[in-house]
């Protein structure tokens, strides 16, 4: 017997004695499900209801269907939820896909939609960000009112009126299939913890894990890193099918029913929107570049971490084998400690080099993350303009949805500004760096030096042969060094070059918003 409901939640997410509790069971072995209303004693293979008289008998969701619910790659939708995770809107997509009505949705906890396919460690990341006011992308599972299931890339964000907002979209992606695979790992691994050790902590302990085994496994430092590649490659994906399917992004209101009586600072708001979303993709397109910088710099700092270990080996071996040596070895034994002295300097700048190159990729990052899902909110600004122009609301509705509109804006000017200050930190960073990329390369001298230096004393010795070997090597490090040190200036310079063009194309994106909150701004007048 599995478990598969749970109880509806109060307001104070504590269970509400006044709500139905509700459980809902599959039997393994006939692959059937039933609802039970009351308390639950469960034994193996069966189940006993003991009668509860404040509760009385009410349908509970529905059986799980293996069954997805079809939506387009290009519908784009959201909610809208309070701090505590209670849906407050949502779009008419939105409505459409979960099945149910929107005054069903409105006052309910989002997991209303949650399903139990989904790890419960995953949603709990997923609020570690957003309690500390940083936005998060997930791939998720939901459950429709039928049972049917979708899958939706999301991408959430805190409000400045204090709740959240979710933007979700049709997953394409290359991660898409291992995802889906390592939730299933995670879900079993919270299953079998929470039925051994019976604590809900533990399990979701259990379920953080498997993830950390996968993030690491495939050379990714935290979840975090993981999430801003997804988002850009589901975004990238979703673009190729739009594209393969003949879609468009952006429709025109021109000539739309509700287009006259939509009012004309709507219209001008989806004019100003549509000309930022334009600048918008004159940078987006460039993500490739930035992607591109952030991988070389990735390659470098690898190369760099490893530098200093193999000097300071090289080192070694030259001073192990001038003392064996003895007084023979004298000249090898100045050679080697100079060689010391200089690895140690080696090893100093290495530090900077590699913390200046970690800061520089985490801040490429932020604006690959960052002008992504601007691009995302941008798009689902606009959308939400047409479906009003479409189907303008209500009179009594018509603030309410006008407010969304700004609610809406004001995630999109949030990344928008994120992206733009991770920009500017990132010209200053790409200077600095280029500074100490130069300072290694001198350090390097000594070294030159030392090994050249090397080369001749060792032809004075009966093992020219051996010591000849190892200054080769040496000789071979230095150059590789060079190589690198040469592939990361070029790097930094085309950095360099991102960083100084971005400016001018992120001020006319600037500028479009700035017009889109003064029409926001007549809008609610």
């Amino acid at each position: 017997m599995e478990f598969c409901g749970a109880a509806k939640r109060s307001t104070r997410g504590e269970a509400n004695p006044e709500s139905k509790l509700m459980y809902g069971f599959r039997d393994r072995d006939q692959s059937k499900q039933f609802s039970i209303p009351g308390r639950i004693v469960l034994k193996e293979r069966q189940s006993r209801v003991l009668p509860n008289p404040r509760f009385p008998m009410k349908a509970t969701l529905p059986l799980l269907k293996d069954e997805s619910c079809h939506f387009a790659a290009d519908e784009v939708f959201f909610s809208t939820t309070d701090a505590r995770g209670v849906i407050t809107s949502g779009n008419e997509v939105f409505v459409r896909i979960s099945g149910y009505q929107a005054e069903e949705l409105i006052g309910r906890a989002h997991n209303v939609v949650r399903h139990p396919d989904m790890p419960r460690s995953a949603f709990r990341l997923v609020w570690s960000f957003l309690k500390a006011g940083k936005p998060v992308a997930a791939l998720v599972k939901n459950r429709a009112k039928d049972g049917r299931y979708y899958w939706v890339v999301a991408l959430i964000a805190p409000t400045a009126e204090g709740g959240y907002l979710s933007v979700r979209f049709k997953p394409t992606g290359r991660l898409f299939a291992a995802v889906q695979g390592l939730y299933a790992e995670m879900v079993a691994e919270e299953r079998r913890v929470r039925e051994t050790a019976g604590d809900e902590n533990a399990a979701m302990a259990a379920g953080e894990a498997v993830l950390t085994a996968y993030l690491q496994g495939s050379g990714r430092p935290d979840y975090e890193t993981f999430m801003q590649e997804l988002l850009c490659e589901e975004l990238k994906a979703r673009d190729e099918t739009l594209l393969r399917e003949k879609r468009r992004i952006i429709r025109t209101i021109a000539g739309q029913p509700g287009g006259a009586r939509a009012g004309s600072h709507l219209v001008a708001l989806y004019g100003d929107g549509c000309r930022a979303y334009e600048h918008l993709n004159v940078l987006y397109r460039r993500l490739d570049d930035f992607v591109a910088v952030h991988a070389a710099l990735e390659n470098k700092s690898s190369f760099v971490n490893n530098l200093t270990r193999e000097l300071r080996l090289a080192s070694m071996n030259v001073a192990l084998a001038s003392s064996r040596l003895g007084s023979g070895g004298a000249g090898l034994g100045v050679i080697s400690h100079y060689m010391g002295a200089s690895s140690v300097e080696v090893a100093a700048a290495v530090r900077i080099l590699s913390d200046g190159i970690h800061t520089v990729s985490a801040r490429l990052r932020a604006v690959i993350f960052n002008l992504a899902a601007a691009r995302l909110q941008i798009e689902m600004v606009l959308g939400f303009i047409h479906e009003l122009v479409v189907a303008p609301p209500a009179a009594e509705q018509r603030q309410q949805r006008h407010a969304l509109v700004h609610t809406l804006h004001g995630a999109f000017a949030a990344a928008l500004g994120r992206a733009s200050e991770a920009l500017h930190e990132l010209e200053e960073r790409a200077v600095g760096l280029n500074a100490t990329s130069t300072d290694l390369g001198r350090h390097m001298l000594g070294l030159e030096v030392a090994q050249l230096g090397g080369v001749i004393e060792s032809t004075r010795l009966v093992e020219q042969e051996k010591f000849g070997a190892v200054f080769a090597e040496i000789r071979g490090q230095i150059e590789r060094t060079h190589r690198e040190l040469s592939g990361l200036s070029d790097a930094l310079e085309r950095l360099g070059s991102l960083a100084k063009e971005t400016p001018i194309i992120a001020r006319e994106i600037e500028t479009a918003a700035e017009r889109m909150e003064t029409d926001l701004a007549e809008l609610a007048a």
